[in-house]
């Protein structure tokens, strides 16, 4: 059934995108990249709503993906383009190998799967994090995985959710690196561009680790692309167009992990853009539907964080309210701050922990560094800065021109500092690469090497020729490192995509659902309405 509904609820998500495009908020583009992540938004808006009153059943859901299909077979020829869909099926059929897993990321099974479950039995219950400590760190990507149980498909379409933003990112990217009018005008542009493709299905080439982070990495290396772009065109008429697919884009972002609400301060760029007249009217083009979709998007991220823990920003202390009957105790709180803080320090990890009582000397005054660099910068950081700057030596022999071209006024000095500023922050409180580093040192590499570039890129031979020899080697690295995955994944979990390509599940998959039953027949909560139900902290 994989197979099946795969490419169903694509062009369902594309349906719900033309919808929203046309009739909502009167975004006017075709590129389909842009309209599947608008229909991504806009299923989220669904989904946070919508849980609030019943469960995500199969009943429901069908509806959901059917009106969307109905959708698209409305507005598809008002967007009709034959090549652009000829290429978004081609990345669709080029992301088969992506989806079939066999093992699939470490929180899956402890608490992603049964949090999706729960959503598609129950509205959403009050204080879920009583259950689980995973339970405390919603995502959006939850939400949006719910509405995919689906006839004779039961649980086996859960985790496919990071793959459609995986296509539809990489579709904008593709589009983008071709545009003869950014190579023309904005040639560093092309080559971010390009580098971010190579970066993307190279170092995440593994839907099994996407989880809830590489998503929002994927979409922040797109906004940071987008919004170079948008503050380096000379044209004095601000695209409103390009404004709201930045604002949805950070909305989902900011769903996604709720802790990603940091790179607020990368937007100070963009409003510095659109007052350099120091004309109010234009501040005034953030004020539309489009925005106040936004903020009910991220509202509800909030609300539901309130819901699982009683803080708005778990595990930070000073947003969160004790006196709710199913809030977290304060002591869980200080607990797990601690925790995560100690963990991405390298403090435990798999055969190894400190004691309670010195954690908070460990990750205190630079404690912590020696032991991060023994046992986390080498060799999971190490070897991935040697990666980054192979490929960087490969992009510089590769497109570095015969001599300087015009020289050409850029800004990107202050966004490169604010990115620089939440890499340092990154450093200090979480410095593990699973929790917002690959993208930094992403940028940190290929910005400036993309600036530079530009400016020696007079007299290039064969331009779009190499950039397609590096996208198809690109590709070949893919199902080179897909293949060599799958053939790991039968070797030791005896996954056979010709038997089943449905992602194994255990008994422990269901442990928290049966939980749940337990202490709702033991009337250790208290019913709401209907079937929803508060569970209060032990």
């Amino acid at each position: 059934m994989i197979l099946f509904y795969f490419p169903l609820i694509l062009v369902s998500i594309l349906g719900y995108g033309f919808f929203t495009s046309k009739k909502i908020i009167g975004l006017r583009t075709s590129n389909l990249g842009f309209l599947g992540i608008v229909g991504i938004f806009f299923l989220l808006l669904i989904s946070y709503i919508s849980t609030q009153l019943i469960a995500h059943s199969i009943q429901f859901n069908s509806i959901v993906i059917l009106i969307g299909l109905i959708f698209f077979l409305i507005y598809a020829r008002d967007f009709y383009k034959e090549k652009s869909f000829k290429l978004l099926f081609i990345i669709l059929f080029l992301s088969l190998i992506f989806i079939f897993v066999g093992k699939n990321h470490d929180d899956f099974h402890y608490y992603h799967f049964p949090y999706i479950l729960i959503l598609t039995e129950y509205p959403h219950p009050l204080g879920l994090g009583n259950l689980n400590h995973g339970f405390k760190t919603h995502s959006s990507i939850f939400l949006l995985s719910s509405l995919f149980s689906l006839p004779g498909a039961k649980y086996s379409l859960f985790n496919l959710a990071p793959a459609y933003i995986f296509i539809f990112s990489n579709f904008i990217i593709l589009k983008l690196i071709f545009d003869k009018n950014i190579q023309k005008k904005y040639h560093f542009i092309t080559l971010l561009s390009l580098s971010s493709f190579v970066f993307i299905n190279i170092f995440f080439y593994r839907l099994g680790e996407h989880g809830t982070d590489r998503s929002a990495m994927i979409l922040i290396i797109l906004f940071v692309i987008y919004l170079l772009l948008f503050i380096n065109n000379n044209e004095k008429k601000i695209d409103l167009d390009h404004l709201k697919i930045l604002m949805i884009i950070f909305s989902i972002i900011a769903s996604l992990k709720a802790f990603y609400l940091i790179y607020l301060i990368i937007l100070f760029p963009l409003l510095k853009y659109i007052m350099r007249d120091k004309n109010l009217k234009d501040f005034k083009i953030f004020f539309n539907r489009t925005l106040s979709l936004c903020v009910l998007l991220i509202g509800f991220v909030f609300l539901t964080n309130i819901f699982n823990t009683g803080c708005f920003l778990f595990p930070e202390k000073k947003t969160c309210f004790f006196q709710l009957s199913w809030s977290l105790s304060t002591e869980t709180v200080e607990y797990l701050s601690l925790h995560y803080e100690n963990w991405a320090k390298a403090g435990s990890g798999a055969g190894y922990s400190i004691q309670e009582d010195e954690k908070l000397i460990y990750i205190s005054n630079f404690n912590w560094v020696e032991n991060w660099i023994d046992k986390y910068f080498f060799n999971k950081v190490s070897d991935f800065i040697l990666s980054l700057a192979f490929i960087s030596l490969i992009f510089w022999f590769t497109f570095k021109g015969s001599k300087l071209s015009k020289k050409k006024n850029r800004s990107f000095k202050f966004l490169s500092f604010l990115l620089l500023s939440i890499f340092v922050m990154w450093f200090l409180y979480h410095p593990t690469l699973r929790y917002g580093g690959y993208h930094l040192f992403y940028f940190l590499f290929f910005i400036p090497l993309s600036i530079i570039l530009e400016k020696y890129s007079g007299k290039i031979f064969n331009f779009n020729k190499k950039i397609l020899i590096i996208i198809i080697i690109t590709i070949i690295i893919f199902y080179g490192r897909n293949i060599a995955r799958l053939e790991k994944e039968y070797r030791i979990y005896a996954y056979n995509i010709l038997q089943n390509i449905n992602y194994p599940l255990n008994k422990t998959s269901f442990r928290y659902q049966l939980r749940m039953k337990n202490e709702i027949s033991e009337n250790k909560t208290q019913k709401l309405y209907k079937n929803r139900f508060i569970f209060f902290k032990k």
